[in-house]
This record gives C-alpha cells, sequence and structure tokens, in this order.
C-alpha cells in the first residue's frame, strides 16, 4: 500500500513541475533595433540589444552605425525629415512582436546620438508600447552628428500599484459621525426644566412671593 501511494505521489508531483516548467516566467531577451534613413525606402538593422529583464533594471546600450549611414542620418536632419525606428522585442519563448516609434532626426542629430527608448509592459511584464525620446527638444540650431555610436538608454515601465483605500479611516469617519449624532439627539432629549430653568425659576419665585404679600388671593 505504502509503495502505490509513493508511486502516485511522485508521478503528481512529477506532474505537477512539468506544467510549472511549461508556464514558466517568459521575460525579454533581445530588442532588435532597425531605422528607415531614406524616407520611403525601407528600414535597415540598426543593432540587437541582449537583456535579461528578470533584474527589472535599465540598461544603456552603445552600436556603432557606417559612415555612410551616418551621412544619411546628418540628411535626415537637414532635410528636417522624421527619423522612424521599428523595435522588435524578443522573449525567451521565441515570441516576437515590433513597435513603431519616431521622432525628428533633427532632434537625434542634435542630441550626438543619444536617445531614449521607453518599453511600456503589462502587469505580466509583456511588451505593449515603445516610446523614443531625446534629451533635446530644439531643432533650431544643431550642428551635424561627427560620432558613428548610438548610445540607447532602455527604461522598462510597468504598471504603477493601485492606491488601496484608506478602510480604517472611513470606519473612523464613520464611527465619528455616530456619535455626533447619538450626542445631538442626546442634547435633544434634555428635560424642559434642563433647558428654561433660567426662565422657570425667576417665575416661581415670582409666583411664590406675590402669594406671600397676597393672602386673600391665597385664601
Amino acid at each position: 500500500m505504502f509503495k502505490v501511494f509513493t508511486c502516485i505521489l511522485y508521478l503528481l508531483v512529477t506532474k505537477t513541475v512539468g506544467i510549472s516548467d511549461s508556464t514558466s516566467y517568459d521575460s525579454i531577451s533581445d530588442i532588435y533595433l532597425e531605422h528607415e534613413l531614406i524616407p520611403g525606402s525601407g528600414f535597415t538593422k540598426r543593432g540587437s540589444i541582449p537583456l535579461n529583464l528578470e533584474t527589472r533594471n535599465d540598461v544603456v546600450s552603445d552600436s556603432v552605425i557606417s559612415d555612410s549611414d551616418l551621412k544619411l542620418l546628418n540628411k535626415l536632419a537637414s532635410n528636417n525629415e522624421i527619423y522612424r525606428l521599428k523595435v522588435t522585442v524578443k522573449l525567451l519563448s521565441g515570441k516576437e512582436t515590433t513597435f513603431l516609434t519616431f521622432t525628428r532626426a533633427c532632434l537625434i542629430v542634435g542630441s550626438k546620438l543619444n536617445h531614449f527608448l521607453t518599453v511600456h509592459l503589462d502587469h505580466f511584464d509583456m511588451p505593449f508600447a515603445v516610446n523614443l525620446a531625446t534629451n533635446t527638444g530644439n531643432c533650431n540650431r544643431f550642428d551635424e552628428a561627427n560620432t558613428n555610436k548610438f548610445t540607447a538608454t532602455i527604461f522598462f515601465r510597468r504598471p504603477e500599484t493601485s492606491p488601496t483605500p484608506d478602510t480604517a479611516t472611513y470606519i473612523q469617519k464613520i464611527e465619528r459621525e455616530r456619535e455626533a449624532r447619538e450626542k445631538g439627539k442626546s442634547n435633544n432629549n434634555k428635560s424642559m426644566l434642563a433647558k428654561y430653568w433660567m426662565y422657570i425659576v425667576p417665575l416661581v419665585i415670582f409666583m411664590m412671593i406675590a402669594g406671600a404679600t397676597n393672602p386673600e388671593a391665597a385664601r
């Protein structure tokens, strides 16, 4: 009997472990970047960023582009064109999700190819949006980029925890209101003597004095 129970327990544990392994945490493993340097010509490879999202930290990544791509980027900025970036997020399971984001090319060049990518994640750490931004917002004056190194800072933004209701404070407020109502009722239930004694006492004294001074009326 004990052997049968042990065998069943072993099968249950083995099955549970198998289910746990098949539904394990699926985190982001890589981010692939492609950019469009000639309007309407399609995207070309810019680089990839290996990640381990389980560390839950932001990442700074550098990538190098060719001199010819740098010339195209500077031309894109001079013509006040849009710099388009295709971001492909790959998970450990192999699933890939692609996002498109953009900014003005002059902002990329004006920031010396330094920029920020914000990856928005849901409650399951799955990406649902990507935003591209730079540390400069002015294209009025900028010099052509003289560096071939893109520096991307990757931020991961998770949903903030919703504030929990302050139940204790609410209950205390209800108790104070209840006590105030009960106190008001007790004040209203005072006897007439307690409420109007300052009028009743002089009237009684006056009647006593009047009776003493007029004994005929008292008879």
